[in-house]
């Protein structure tokens, strides 16, 4: 691919260069020839001069011009008398048509090495049209087009080594490009050939166009892109198989479990039994958790019926009203206080109401379960801009700035986490905002305290 690249690379160049070099060839031609005409149009005057005020000398000098110069001279009088002809022919059709003219002839096309024929360059002897006459000077060009010729090859030389030091530097870039790309190659290369058979299905249609090796590297990053969507969603089944799997053993050891609480007396074994007891209850709490969590990871496109009939949104503020009221007795029972601040009369947000109560349930849960006997949590609901917030605040002991990064961890559980929690609430929350377009953010309170917040695209309020 280097090879194709830097070839690619050099021809452009060269193209532009060698259009550069064309035009300025043609207009050191054009210059050369400008110059030299000027200087035989001012030659071709004096001799005008000359037959008008000593015609006697006239062909004494321009025989003298003719040893010089290598030039012929010919003057006609108005009456086309010949006065003088010095390496000239008079009868020459391009002479006599030159003599005709009788006036300033156009300029003459650019000399260029291989035209050999002389140029003529005529002057008027007065002021046309009452011109006493013309002088005609064939010029011989050979010394003018020699300069040119050994312009256009210092040109030539030029533009070949400004070629020869491009692609040197073609070289070299394209080996800085591709060397990244080449090792990316081989190490797509190496993962594809230990993926199985059946995650690595070819490409339908195939792409066309472009360098094999770029096709080739497409091709196997789709691959691995497969395999990995592919084994993500052979991890989210698994999950809720095994979930499912556990659910039901743990639910019938749960009742045997309290079948057994009668026949125990109040002794050290009722408080093994509690303990046993407890366990189960945070063992089938992670089995939801996990099985909330492969269902919050689902994709796009596999969204429950009731996430799909509220394509509108929700009432972000009726929402958060409805989950204070349902929390409010439980908030009572933990020794906490919980209010509702709405700072908006409707904010509506574009996500379903279910969706936006399961990220509230998460926060609250929270709040009631850790913020701490005598705190109090305020849920507010504000319209910023183009989203809607939502906040649940609370006044209690917090967590150490070391893991306020981590609440969105899965599983993770602060240090000071009362006993149950599985870790997974809110990453739930977290992952149900973004699939929503949302994000959800854990801040420490001042002075003391948690406040989680998510930010939700507001939905058109005419739409529904």
């Amino acid at each position: 691919m280097r090879a194709r690249l830097v070839t690619a690379f050099t021809a452009l160049a060269a193209l532009c260069m060698i259009c550069f070099a064309v035009g300025i060839g043609g207009e050191l031609a054009a210059s050369r020839t400008r110059g030299l005409v000027i200087e035989r149009v001012q030659d071709a005057h004096r001799f005008g001069v000359l037959a008008a005020t000593d015609p006697a000398h006239l062909c004494e000098e321009a025989q003298r011009y003719r040893d010089g110069t290598g030039n012929g001279v010919l003057v006609r009088a108005a009456d086309d008398t010949v006065l003088c002809a010095v390496g000239m022919d008079g009868q020459d059709e391009r002479v006599r048509a030159a003599t005709q003219a009788r006036h300033w002839l156009e300029l003459p096309r650019s000399l260029y090495p291989w035209n050999t024929e002389p140029m003529l360059v005529a002057q008027p002897i007065g002021t046309p049209p009452q011109a006493g006459g013309v002088v005609v000077i064939a010029v011989s060009t050979s010394v003018t087009r020699t300069q040119i010729l050994v312009r256009w090859t210092q040109l030539a030389c030029g533009t070949a080594t400004a070629l020869l030091v491009f692609s040197g530097l073609a070289l070299l870039v394209s080996g800085w490009i591709l060397r990244p790309v080449s090792g990316l190659l081989r190490e797509v290369d190496a993962l594809t050939s230990t993926l199985p058979a059946h995650r690595v299905p070819p490409r339908r249609p195939p792409m066309s166009g472009g360098p094999p090796e770029i096709l080739q590297l497409a091709a196997g990053v789709e691959s691995v892109t497969r395999a990995v969507a592919a084994l993500a969603a052979a991890e989210r089944r698994h999950v809720v198989d095994t979930a499912h799997s556990l659910r039901n053993p743990l639910a019938a050891l749960a009742v045997r479990l309290q079948a057994l609480q009668p026949m125990l007396a109040a002794d050290r074994a009722a408080d093994t039994f509690v303990s046993v007891v407890s366990e189960v209850d945070r063992l089938t709490e992670l089995l939801d958790g996990l099985l909330a969590s492969a269902v919050a990871d689902a994709e796009e496109g596999e969204r429950t019926g009731a996430d799909a009939a509220s394509p509108a949104g929700c009432d972000a503020v009726r929402v958060a009203a409805d989950r204070v009221a349902a929390w409010h007795a439980a908030f009572v029972r933990a020794d906490l206080t919980l209010t509702f601040e709405p700072l908006v009369d409707a904010a509506r947000a574009n996500l379903p109401g279910s969706v936006l109560a399961q990220i509230l349930d998460v926060a609250l849960s929270n709040s009631a379960r850790y913020a701490g006997a005598g705190a109090s949590t305020t849920v507010s609901v504000d319209r910023e801009a183009e989203s809607v917030v939502v906040a649940v605040a609370d006044t209690g002991v917090g967590v150490s700035p070391e893991e306020i990064d981590l609440l969105t961890t899965r599983f993770f559980r602060g240090a000071a986490a009362a006993s149950g929690g599985s870790g997974l609430g809110l990453p739930i929350a977290a992952t149900l905002a973004a699939q929503h377009d949302g994000l959800l953010f854990v801040e420490s309170a001042q002075p003391h305290g948690l406040v989680v917040t998510v930010s939700l695209p507001a939905a058109d309020l005419t739409s529904g």
